[in-house]
């Protein structure tokens, strides 16, 4: 490849990050600083103390955090929280001990925050720029939330064409988005050039120093302007780390920056500019004009937060922490393309319940921040945990940057605790919930492996069978998926024990998910017994199992076309008779039983596929 093709493949991801990652965090200069100044703003000090504050979170969260630090642990070019797992020693997957398992569950918690900030980060985006129009006309503008829900409506619809082809078109919708907020705050600041003079962080520790304690408030509005970092790492695998951050060094964070210090000079010449501050910035006769661009550019802040939650779901359910979801490609080229029916259906009809509830974007700023900063807090420790326990970094190295992270993360954390009851709430309950699917589904998934483990037919059994002929094989080739801890298949020693035949030519297939997005390794032959072999396909939790490819590209060649598939159709008592209790298998059964068929999973042809049901009490 020439170096002009490479720098126009890099510069074309560029383009579609800055419409798809950079989204979120891009669109926050609509609300951060009213509300902030809302909360905290009285005097022009303030809002110089304000905007310090805003240009630092920018600088230590957004840049320094995730950027240059959190970003370097990519899972061969995967990000996100889940990542962050996968990159942990095995032991803590498995979590065998109480400090392993609490730190497992504290990643679930950041995982199911991150799904609720993706159901809260469209809602707010959208809202916050159609109540735009009650500054152009208040007759339209009262109806604000319904011209929201039906962008909403649009914006989940279009999902299925893929992130590729949105992102292309998104690209330039918010490369106009920041080139156009940027030259405002430059219009602004021409007035009031001394606005720059916050960008010394002598007026944060001031502001923070002035108001003690009080100042934890004002944190829950501040941390407004880093909104959709978390999203920034989960999106690292669509387009790449060095795309993303020459994105924001050349574009989004200049714009963003120049946004801020444009509001600050706009409020510090007119106080009464304080009620809206972004709208503010457009010149006389340009509001509509601004309205329009920013809907437009709102549209693309909630695509940041669906992408990232599309690839947090894979992840889960490669991982073992989801239900088996369909999960379909959207691009040829690249792996990490994905669009996920289910969670695209539940995730839209959340956020417009949310739209619909609260009906502004300043109560919904409440509810938005918990998720947050609960997921920022939970990353620092993650990132922790893998640099010290994976990468082996000294503590000379790690601890003064946890220290200072963790610094951050708490004071945001614990100003948004604040908000709880005045809609932090629903983070909490969206959270809740998606922590009771993974729990359940990780605690019954790992019970059933126990269960298998222990009630597995030995090898040995079926040998001597077939050396006393009890056994009889007949023409063909079957193929029969075994979990990691079977040894014999269920579907096979249902089959000898009912009919007492098996075919001819018998392949044990066992898929086993590593620790990387994609497996670089081929599938493992073990020859059991005389015809009986087993085959185990290592397969990346960014992959989607192809057990047919793998068995045409490894052992069986042309005769795959021929073979019969045998699966188990486990069907599940939950009594209070096994060790897993009634009420956990029964929320086990339930999600095995809604989740994608394993025929399905696998990529089965499903004319050539055989069920045999299996009754199983955990």
């Amino acid at each position: 490849m020439s170096k002009n093709s490479s720098r126009s493949g890099v510069l074309a991801l560029s383009l579609g990050a800055t419409g798809v990652v950079f989204g979120d965090i891009g669109t926050s200069p609509l609300y951060a600083f009213r509300e902030s100044f809302a909360n905290g703003g009285e005097t022009a000090q303030d809002v110089f103390g304000l905007v310090s504050l805003i240009f630092w979170a920018l600088m230590i969260v957004v840049t320094v955090k995730y950027l240059l630090v959190v970003m370097r642990a990519d899972n061969h070019g995967e990000g996100g929280i889940l990542s962050l797992l996968a990159l942990m020693p095995r032991r803590i997957r498995e979590h065998s001990t109480g400090r392993e398992r609490a730190l497992f569950l504290l990643v679930l918690v950041g995982t199911a925050l991150l799904f609720g900030d993706g159901v809260l980060t469209p809602a707010i985006s959208v809202l916050s720029a159609t109540e735009g129009l009650n500054l152009v006309n208040p007759a339209i503008g009262d109806h604000a939330v319904e011209i929201a829900v039906v962008i909403l409506i649009l914006l989940f619809a279009a999902q299925s064409r893929g992130t590729h082809r949105i992102g292309l078109l998104f690209g330039p919708v918010m490369v106009i988005w920041f080139l156009t907020i940027a030259g405002l705050g430059v219009y602004r600041l021409l007035d009031r050039p001394d606005a720059l003079l916050a960008l010394s962080p002598t007026y944060a520790i001031a502001y923070v120093a002035d108001r003690g304690w009080q100042s934890l408030a004002v944190a829950s509005s501040v941390i407004l302007a880093v909104t959709g970092a978390e999203a920034l790492y989960a999106d690292m695998g669509h387009f790449g780390r060095h795309p993303i951050r020459l994105s924001w060094a050349m574009l989004v964070g200049p714009a963003l920056v120049l946004c801020y210090l444009g509001q600050a000079a706009l409020v510090l010449k007119d106080p009464s500019a304080a009620m809206n501050p972004f709208f503010g910035l457009a010149p006389a006769g340009g509001t509509l004009a601004l309205v329009l661009l920013a809907t437009a550019a709102t549209v693309v802040a909630s695509q940041a937060l669906i992408t990232g939650v599309f690839s947090l779901a894979r992840q889960g359910i490669q991982l073992g922490v989801l239900p088996r979801l369909a999960v379909k490609h959207t691009h040829a080229d690249h792996e990490g393309q994905i669009y996920v029916p289910f969670v695209n259906f539940a995730v839209g009809v959340m956020c417009i319940a949310v739209v619909l509830t609260f009906r502004s974007s300043s109560a919904l700023a409440h509810a938005y921040v918990l998720a947050i900063a609960g997921t920022m807090f939970i990353t620092t420790i993650a990132f922790h945990a893998v640099a010290s326990r994976t990468w082996d970094w000294p503590a000379y190295r790690l601890w003064p940057l946890t220290a200072g992270f963790l610094l951050v993360d708490t004071a945001f954390l614990a100003g948004t605790l604040s908000n709880v009851v005045n809609g932090g709430w629903v983070p909490i309950v969206f959270g809740a919930v998606v922590m009771v699917v993974m729990v359940g589904w990780s605690n019954g998934y790992r019970a059933l492996n126990g269960y298998m483990a222990r009630t597995a037919v030995h090898w040995p059994s079926i040998q001597e069978e077939l050396r006393h002929g009890s056994i009889t094989r007949v023409p063909g080739v079957g193929v029969f998926l075994a979990s990691p801890s079977e040894e014999v298949p269920s579907a096979l020693s249902s089959q000898i024990k009912v009919l007492h035949a098996m075919p001819a030519e018998v392949i044990v297939v066992t898929v086993r998910i590593v620790g990387m997005p994609v497996a670089d390794t081929p599938p493992e032959v073990e020859q059991i017994l005389p015809r009986i072999s087993r085959i185990t396909i290592p397969v990346g939790y960014m992959e989607t199992p192809d057990v047919p490819g793998a068995l045409r590209a490894s052992v069986l060649g042309g005769l795959e076309r021929s073979a019969t598939y045998y699966l188990s159709e486990r069907k599940f008592v939950g009594s209070d008779a096994g060790d897993v209790g009634e009420h956990r298998e029964k929320l086990f059964a339930f999600l095995h039983r809604n989740s994608q068929a394993p025929s399905a999973f696998f990529g089965l042809p499903p004319d050539r596929v055989i069920s045999i049901g299996t009754r199983i009490d955990l």
